[in-house]
């Protein structure tokens, strides 16, 4: 039977699970609820490898009935697709796999779909994976499943599908106490069980397990090393010792970042930290940092040439040839200006972008490769570079290297002060030393040029994401490329005050657990330097680089586990409090908690806006029943609709406001644009009066648009007009609709349209408005 092997670089990939499960040809399988799986076999790596003559112990067929046992097979589902693929897994030892696919036509254009992975040789299952998104399904809200329910389920499932891995998993509770009650109903509930040895967790080994909303599993994956060797417990630090280390290790640096979704765009300062991880035995850091040990820039002042614009074709291409080196036999192909609105500037840019193709050689018909910049016109200085030679090997011998690591530095230094000469004194070289090069790479092809990276710092402060690349041939020593990323938005000259350092760190540690794990080093894969990673792939799937992983134990490593992945933020340097990494916007990192809320009749509903942050905080008090003020119910009901996941602002970018008392530093301007454009409000003034209160028809209102329901209230003689005050409402439609739905109640035969709406009738209201829709 022939196989392809697929290469690649990731190699946390299928594990072989020999025995772990029901033996090959056992008559008792293991049986499960329908749902099954995703490959979870890397695939990272484009080349294929033919490597026939490779043998499997289970045949298709024998996988296609494997898979039915261990989770049947729904009515009407049929195979579509099985696959056979080889990659490498832990410790660069070859995984063979069984990909089994299969899909149920339930409609005209809709689709169900099953996947299974088995491994080729014990018959293991390695995952499954269960999609269906009927659009006649009926959500049900809350869901039908908790958070406890689900998590039970999934242990159930790993006793059933990984009987002989179930006593060595432990469930991962780490980020349990930041979950929030789900807002969708199709969200699922995600669980990993981390491999524990000795009593410490291994988590590159583990199952993760899927349960949806109304308990059924969708998705199930075991990544798992059965050959693993782990390092001895003896000599390892105590947590306090671990602790101690880390907070004299820890080093918070400056950063400026953009958050590119708030209402106005501009930088803001903030503290980071390096990732830290502490060899358990010896406290010290397992790899070093790779900073520049001082920020020291290109040069103290910006160089001559800054600001020269270039508005003819023939200046720009004469600014061109000044720059870089055109070869001599180069034709002229492209040459054309563009101007576009620059998103974050709001202001216009222009561009000169040329390309020039290079002639075969020897009268050969086709041409060898290009040549292609682009110039600021305004500044005349480059934006993006490429010289691409065809007939130039991308790979190269080392013999063939003659330029220095050094000798490519200065030239690489000298062409960014000579192209970018404005940024000269704020870019700093991060590439100081020449990367090593590992004694297996003696006499391997390796990549053709030196790579440097100018990283841009304004007095001292990194910018992220703002930096030059340029790569210089080792050949001949001329630059190749260089793509220039620098923001154009104002940055201070000097950074403000900030936070003290110490303040910072334990801020930052703050949001870290200490824990003592095992971990295989370089487990993932790690490219030697000085090696293409296409070329690697290829030798390390072959078998002619040996990875460094096998017969290598796994170590004790003390590391700091971010309590709130799922959450995009930053640590404001100047005020020390958290910011959304999405719209710079103030958060709790935090489930919000109040003191005015134990005990009240809408505690719970009152409870989850708050996790979603929709509700206003002051002094630790929600004041429930007091009156809520029209922004911030627009703002609960675009939460609500959006299942809690809603980041408006940059969709906004741009965007006049509407209304004239709504601008777009207003709190509530993304989310009244937002409610204008999903016609849950209508223009009717030039003002919306975002904190003046809103009543019960206007919210009925509200609701009534946001389920679609809008049409129907203009047939105002179809519905029940019992309201005993029906001649105060302007739409009886609307009360009429929400009442009946349940969403809002009539006291009494009475629906006050114009009274007021508290808070707690504003969150109770939105519960149910998710438990209708």
């Amino acid at each position: 039977m022939k196989i392809i092997l697929k290469a690649g670089t990731a190699v946390v990939t299928s594990a072989l699970l020999f025995g772990t499960v029901t033996p090959v040809m056992a008559s008792k399988a293991v049986t499960g609820a329908s749902a099954t799986i995703a490959n979870p076999v890397s695939d990272q790596g484009k080349e294929q490898i033919d490597i026939s003559q490779e043998e499997v112990k289970v045949t298709k067929e024998q996988a296609v009935e494997l898979a039915k046992k261990y989770v049947a097979l729904p009515e009407g589902f049929s195979l579509q697709g099985a696959n056979l693929s080889m990659s490498r897994g832990f410790g660069g030892k070859p995984a063979k796999t069984w990909n089994l696919n299969f899909s149920h036509k339930e409609k005209k254009d809709y689709y169900s779909y099953l996947s299974y992975s088995l491994d080729a040789d014990s018959g293991a299952l390695l995952g499954y994976n269960f999609s269906s998104k009927n659009p006649d399904s009926k959500p049900v809200y809350p869901p039908k499943t908790s958070l406890d329910q689900a998590k039970t389920i999934a242990s159930d499932y790993i006793a059933k599908l990984s009987p002989e891995l179930q006593k060595q998993v432990k469930y991962n509770d780490l980020r349990e106490s930041s979950r929030k009650t789900p807002l969708n109903v199709y969200e699922d509930y995600r669980f990993s069980f981390d491999r524990v040895v000795d009593g410490v967790p291994f988590p590159q080994n583990n199952i993760t397990v899927a349960v949806d909303s109304e308990g059924r599993l969708s998705d199930y994956r075991v990544y798992w090393d059965k050959d693993a060797a782990f390092d001895k417990k003896e000599g390892v630090i105590t947590p306090e010792q671990a602790d101690k280390a880390f907070r004299n290790q820890a080093e918070p640096v400056l950063q400026y970042l953009i958050p590119y979704q708030s209402k106005e765009l501009k930088p803001a300062i903030s503290y980071s930290m390096a990732a830290l991880q502490l060899d358990a035995k010896t406290g010290k850091p397992l790899y070093e940092s790779k900073a520049p040990a001082a920020v020291k820039t290109l040069t103290e002042q910006p160089q001559s040439g800054t600001g020269t614009a270039v508005t003819t074709k023939e200046s720009a291409l004469k600014r061109a040839q000044q720059l870089v080196k055109i070869p001599a036999d180069a034709k002229l192909e492209e040459a054309n200006y563009s101007e576009y609105e620059n998103e974050s500037t709001k202001q216009t840019d222009a561009n000169w972008n040329f390309q020039w193709a290079l002639p075969g050689k020897d009268g050969a018909k086709d041409n060898r490769g290009y040549v292609s910049l682009a110039i600021d016109a305004k500044t005349g200085e480059l934006t993006n570079f490429s010289h691409y030679d065809y007939s130039s090997n991308r790979t190269i011998k080392p013999e063939e290297v003659k330029v220095s690591f050094e000798e490519a530095k200065g030239k690489a230094v000298d062409f960014v002060k000579k192209t970018n000469p404005s940024y000269a004194h704020q870019l700093v070289l991060e590439t100081t030393e020449a990367p090593k090069t590992d004694s297996k790479l003696v006499g391997i092809d390796q990549d053709y040029t030196y790579t440097f990276l100018f990283s841009r710092f304004i007095d001292g402060v990194r910018v992220e994401n703002d930096n030059i690349h340029v790569g210089v041939d080792k050949r001949t020593g001329e630059v190749q490329n260089s793509y220039v990323n620098i923001s154009k938005l104002a940055f201070p000259a000097k950074k403000p005050a900030v936070l003290d350092k110490d303040k910072a760190k334990e801020l930052l540690l703050s949001q870290y657990q200490l824990r003592l794990v095992y971990q295989s080093v370089g487990l993932e894969g790690q490219i030697p330097p000085g090696i293409p990673v296409e070329r690697y792939n290829v030798l390390a799937a072959s078998g002619k680089y040996p990875t460094d992983n096998q017969n290598q134990k796994a170590q004790l490593v003390y590391t700091l586990e971010n309590k709130y992945e799922n959450v995009a933020y930053f640590l404001d340097a100047e005020s020390g409090k958290w910011r959304s990494r999405d719209n710079g916007e103030v958060i709790s990192l935090e489930p919000v908690k109040v003191d005015d809320i134990a005990g009240h009749w809408a505690q719970n509903e009152l409870q989850l806006m708050l996790d979603y942050q929709a509700l206003e905080v002051k002094d630790g008090k929600v004041k429930p029943d007091q009156s809520i003020k029209r922004g911030e119910l627009i703002k609960m009901l675009v939460i609500a609709d959006s299942g809690g996941g809603y980041y408006p602002a940059g969709a906004m970018d741009g965007r006049k406001n509407s209304f004239k008392d709504v601008e777009k530093s207003n709190a509530y301007f993304s989310y009244v644009e937002t409610a204008l454009d999903r016609k849950w409000i209508d223009r009717t003034s030039d003002e919306f009066n975002p904190d003046q209160p809103i009543t019960r028809e206007e919210m009925a209102s509200l609701i009534v648009r946001a389920l679609n329901y809008k049409k129907l209230t203009e047939f105002d003689n179809v519905f029940n007009r019992n309201f005993t005050d029906a001649s105060e409402l302007k739409n009886i439609g609307n009360a009429a609709i929400v009442t009946g739905m349940g969403i809002m109640s009539a006291d009494g035969g009475k629906f006050s349209p114009k009274l007021e709406v508290t808070r707690a009738q504003a969150a109770t209201a939105f519960y149910r408005y998710l438990q209708k829709r």
